[in-house]
């Protein structure tokens, strides 16, 4: 736009003044002192010019742009550092339960081999323990049985005594004559049967030795015995008849 200013030409204005003061100063003191005709020259002057001046409006600042917010690449963003971080959450607790998973896993292996030694000392206690009660068992017995045999030998030696007692062996007897019987007891003692089971070939000789056993007829002192004695040893005995008179 353009438009004039009052403040533009003022100033070449006040300068023509001022210099056409100067020559009438000039041409009336030349006037009255010297009469000598002089070239009269014309004053310059300096041509005033109205002088239009554009005046440019300053330029608005250009107005920022609107920042344009994307919201769909924050919601992507969002997402990609939600995924990120559920990834590293995921893998951490993975990590952790394999740890956790590790332990358990030893912690068992320890455990079951712990059980494993703990059973295996177990066995080999329970199996010398029972070594131990075996042959404690076994010198019991030994020593039992010893115990029973001879309760036994001082018992059969009463019945022994009491048969040959009652045995008079016939006439026909010869030296180195032998019969076997065998007598089976009562746990009272009595005898039940009598058996030979091996004759000396002389049927007087074996029948006396057969009588001698039936007069016996019962052993009262069998009633003391231990039944396992008495079933060991008495409940079927065996006797021997040979003559012990040397003069046969």
């Amino acid at each position: 736009m353009w438009f004039l200013n009052s403040q533009s030409y003022t100033l070449p204005a006040m300068v023509s003044v001022m210099l056409h003061g100067i020559l009438l100063y000039f041409i009336a003191v030349g006037w009255h002192e010297n009469t000598r005709e002089r070239k009269i020259q014309l004053p310059r002057y300096v041509p005033a010019e109205l002088v239009q001046l554009e005046k440019t409006a300053p330029k608005a600042a250009p107005k920022p742009k609107p920042k344009t917010i994307d919201l769909t690449a924050q919601q992507r963003e969002r997402e990609r550092l939600k995924k990120q971080a559920d990834s590293k959450r995921k893998a951490e607790q993975a990590k952790q339960k394999a740890q956790q998973d590790k332990q358990k896993k030893e912690q068992a292996e320890r455990e079951r081999r712990e059980r494993e030694i703990a059973e295996q000392q177990r066995r080999e206690q329970e199996l010398l323990q029972q070594e131990i009660n075996d042959a404690l068992a076994e010198e019991e017995a030994l020593l039992q049985s010893q115990d029973d045999a001879a309760l036994a030998n001082s018992f059969s030696e009463v019945i022994y005594s009491r048969v040959y007692q009652n045995w008079s062996y016939p006439p026909s007897t010869r030296k180195g004559m032998h019969c076997e019987i065998s007598m089976r007891l009562v746990p009272t003692g009595r005898v039940v049967s009598v058996t030979i089971t091996k004759g000396s070939g002389n049927a007087a000789f074996d029948r006396s030795a057969e009588q001698a056993v039936w007069k016996a007829e019962q052993f009262p002192e069998l009633k003391e015995l231990p039944s396992a004695v008495f079933e060991q040893y008495f409940r079927e005995t065996k006797l021997i008849f040979e003559p012990q008179d040397t003069r046969l």
